[in-house]
């Protein structure tokens, strides 16, 4: 794979090439498709979003994605636009401050929804 970065940093220094999702390592076109169902249709956008932004979205859209899909997106944006293997992501330090990233939100969402509990009702 370090080829094919290569040979996007020269073409991206040359101004020949305009950045694609599905160019950034880790993420492919199908990647580049399912991101795009929320609304990420470019590189520019996602790194917007950023990658627990954009775990989140997807999560939302009732497919909810793998964590290893959250390694891949957080490593092909860091560093950029090079980016780091999904599974350096995972082995990393970086890996409990992004669950906890995704686990706050979700946390978040459960009080918002959660029933009051009434004595007689099933638990």
């Amino acid at each position: 794979m370090p080829e094919r970065n290569d040979k996007v940093r020269r073409r991206l220094a040359a101004g020949k090439l305009r950045l694609r999702i599905r160019d950034l390592r880790n993420l492919g076109p199908g990647a580049e498709q399912r991101l795009a169902t929320v609304g990420i249709d470019s590189v520019e956008a996602l790194r917007a979003r950023g990658s627990v932004g954009a775990f989140l979205d997807l999560k939302a859209s009732g497919r909810p994605p793998t964590l290893n899909f959250l390694w891949a997106l957080h490593g092909a944006l860091e560093p950029w636009p090079e980016g780091r293997d999904w599974r350096e992501v995972a082995r990393s330090e970086q890996r409990v401050p992004l669950l906890l990233a995704v686990e706050g939100d979700h946390e978040k969402t459960q009080t918002a929804t959660a029933q009051v509990w009434v004595p007689g009702l099933p638990f």
